[in-house]
């Protein structure tokens, strides 16, 4: 998880952990709320992406083209690692529940 944070702040200078930490919230959330499979994936997804592009817009930065560019691509990272993340414990809980 480090090596990600660190890749991201090479990229974008800045990562919010709050915003992270957020994401993973929301995507347990929604499993709580009833979400399963592949809806529960594309909702960690979904959130991912929502959270990432809000966290940089915040911080009022965003300028032309490559600035919203650079935005979407935060916020698809961020979407792609919660929802990694949801497929990894998913992948984990069914190993350690088989055993």
């Amino acid at each position: 998880m480090s090596d990600i944070l660190e890749f991201l702040q090479g990229l974008y200078g800045m990562v919010d952990i709050a915003s992270v930490v957020a994401v993973f919230v929301l995507v347990w959330l929604w499993g709580q709320l009833g979400l399963t499979g592949k809806a529960q994936l594309l909702s960690s997804f979904a959130t991912g992406v929502v959270i990432g592009i809000v966290q940089q817009v915040s911080t009022g930065t965003v300028v032309g083209f490559a600035g919203w560019f650079q935005v979407v691509v935060y916020g698809i990272i961020l979407g792609g690692l919660a929802s990694g993340a949801y497929e990894a414990i998913k992948g984990a809980v069914l190993k350690a529940l088989a055993k």
